[in-house]
């Protein structure tokens, strides 16, 4: 598909994530700002119910144990709401974006704080293929794998790693060892186990091919992986995924004392263990990485031992989400952002897929780190309470006298919206030029909701999936931009646009503001006004426009 950010160009980015939601909207006949935010809901839904039947079947079969694992996969807040709650912020002042970046320099996004900014991001496009992935290999190792059970793996994996590539392996690696682990024994490629093995190899092998189309023709802008100058503190990490954390960390306790036993001897051992790793995590100056390695070698342990387990699965998945949480204190993946915001990306597909895959087992690991009843509604208490600030503030929200709805475009400026519809009647090829801002902001809206191409939109973005080498390129594009909205000159804008075979130049609520009334007088001289309505333009630009005296008309 073309890049609707850099006209001529086609999208460098991994788009079979929309491709799955576009061919139902495009057969449903809804309109595409309905449609979007229908979407976003139906994603929610669609997590909360696989994660529901899964965390129920991990832990047993309690529908409790579903709730919870839905709620804290997609409804859960971080710790870092209450520690907002308790430094007297009010709860409608909660600081909701700053938790999604709490610590410098990288991205700290939870399930609940993407579905309530509406970010149909690939981590979230591709989360119910990814939760439905790993039901299907629970139910497969617990069976017995079999052929069908193998396709259908294949093809949610093929699915997953195409929408999102940063997925691929903590989606693999799921499966692998649901698919493992799943009847509660570890099975190691002998005879009994072979076919378990063969199987994960067939989903990884079956998963490229089922998605080859995607693979052959994109260009990953993967970059490289290097060792990480900068780390988490114990606190940051906590205040993130502290609610997930705490239920693992009492398991890794209770596996410990299963090993040491529960003698004098035992938890001397188990004391100096502790003690150990505090020196290591002290001397080393990176205590969340020797903490952490620590935790998962213990997961490890418990989960290829011998013997038949029924938490084994669950343990399994909490060592998955440890080790993803441990990557980014120790490997990052090479980008175009920068020695300061060098772990930004690695740690956000990193930690947000750690959630749900520790949310998934989080009702098991409650049970087995608590044996007792009193301490398990201790537990639940403990990460119940911090996870509830955000998500009591996203419901109240909702009431907070501002217009509600699904019209995704209601923010739109009425001419600004006009535009927009006509942009969507324009034939395949049409592109335009807008005014060029900042990200995250709400430059390139025209592009981004007609799907014609701009002939630039949001440049960071174009620089992370291009790398920059485009950075030249972008800031000349930029200077056209300028140059044909500030010039002044009907020729001048003539050439320019003609030159770089833009169809369309619009005139809204953003250009009316960035640029004098004088110079848009030019730009609309220019060409040919196809579209006038409620402040919102849009002027046609044909070669046979170019006039014989154009270069005679630059001002002095």
């Amino acid at each position: 598909p073309p890049d609707m950010w850099l006209a001529g160009e086609a999208l460098p980015y991994y788009y079979w994530g929309a491709l799955l939601w576009t061919v139902p909207i495009t057969i449903s006949s809804l309109p595409l700002e309905v449609a979007y935010n229908v979407v976003v809901g139906v994603i929610g839904g669609l997590a909360f119910a696989m994660l529901w039947v899964l965390g129920r079947r991990l832990a047993g079969g309690s529908h409790a144990a579903g709730l919870m694992a839905g709620f804290f996969g997609i409804f859960a807040g971080t710790p870092d709401g209450l520690r907002q709650l308790l430094g007297g912020v009010g709860l409608r002042s909660l600081n909701v974006w700053g938790s999604s970046r709490q610590h410098e320099d990288v991205i700290t996004e939870f399930p609940l704080f993407t579905a309530w900014l509406g970010d149909l991001h690939p981590h979230l496009l591709s989360l119910p293929i990814a939760c439905l992935a790993m039901l299907v290999a629970w139910q497969a190792g617990r069976e017995g794998p079999r052929p069908a059970h193998g396709v259908a793996l294949a093809t949610l994996f093929g699915i997953a790693w195409a929408a999102n590539p940063w997925a691929m392996p903590p989606t693999f690696a799921a499966i692998a060892l649901l698919l493992l682990t799943a009847d509660g024994r570890w099975h190691w490629p002998n005879a009994e186990g072979w076919r378990r093995w063969l199987t994960v190899a067939m989903v990884f092998i079956g998963g490229w091919l089922i998605t080859a189309p995607f693979h052959l023709s994109f260009t990953p802008f993967f970059q490289g992986v290097r060792p990480v100058f900068a780390w988490t503190a114990p606190m940051t990490l906590l205040l993130y995924g502290g609610c997930l954390l705490l239920p693992t960390a009492a398991v890794v306790i209770v596996l410990l004392r299963e090993r040491s036993g529960d003698d004098a001897r035992g938890r001397a051992l188990l004391l100096a263990v502790a003690a150990l790793v505090m020196v290591a995590a002290v001397a080393s100056h990176r205590p969340t990485m020797v903490v952490l390695a620590a935790g998962l070698v213990v997961l490890v342990m418990a989960t290829v031992a011998t013997g038949e387990r029924p938490e084994r699965p669950a343990i399994a998945l909490a060592a998955l989400g440890v080790f993803l949480f441990l990557v980014p204190e120790v490997l990052y993946v090479v980008d175009g952002y920068g020695d300061r915001l060098h772990r930004m990306n690695t740690v956000f597909k990193s930690y947000i897929q750690a959630w749900v895959v520790l949310s998934a087992g989080l009702p098991a690991l409650v049970i087995l780190g608590a044996r007792t009843k009193v301490m398990r509604v201790a537990l639940v208490v403990a990460i119940v309470v911090p996870a509830l600030p955000h998500f009591v503030w996203a419901m109240a929200a909702q009431f907070s006298g501002r217009p509600l709805g699904l019209d995704g475009m209601a923010w739109m400026a009425p001419g600004d919206r006009a535009i927009v519809d006509h942009l969507r009647r324009q034939p395949p090829g049409t592109s335009l030029i807008e005014a060029v801002g900042g990200a995250y902001s709400e430059y390139a809206r025209l592009s981004a909701n007609s799907g014609v191409p701009t002939l630039l939109g949001w440049e960071n973005h174009e620089m992370v999936w291009r790398g920059g080498a485009l950075n030249q390129e972008t800031a000349r594009r930029r200077g056209i931009v300028d140059e044909v909205y500030r010039c002044g000159a009907p020729g001048r804008v003539r050439r320019l646009v003609l030159g770089e075979g833009v169809d369309l130049v619009a005139i809204g609520s953003l250009e009316r503001r960035d640029f004098p009334a004088e110079s848009l007088a030019a730009v609309i001289e220019a060409g040919s006004v196809e579209l006038d309505q409620d402040g919102g333009a849009l002027v046609r630009f044909r070669a046979t426009d170019v006039e014989a005296g154009d270069t005679e008309d630059e001002p002095e």
